[in-house]
């Protein structure tokens, strides 16, 4: 729940989705798992913040 201000349930709902669905092509018993789980949910957090939530160039 680290840096999820602002977002709704449904939009957090989807992107822990899209990890978990990334992530079921990763073996769990693997030595990496969890960095790789770290990696991707910081992955999908950034597209969401830089692609889906594009802040307004209004001036």
């Amino acid at each position: 729940m680290q840096n999820t201000e602002g977002f709704d349930q449904v939009t957090l709902d989807r992107m822990n989705s899209e990890v978990k669905k990334i992530m079921s092509k990763h073996d769990p018993k693997s030595k990496n798992y969890t960095k790789n789980y770290e990696k991707i949910e910081e992955q999908v957090f950034d597209r969401y913040c830089t692609e889906v939530f594009r802040p307004s160039l209004k001036l």
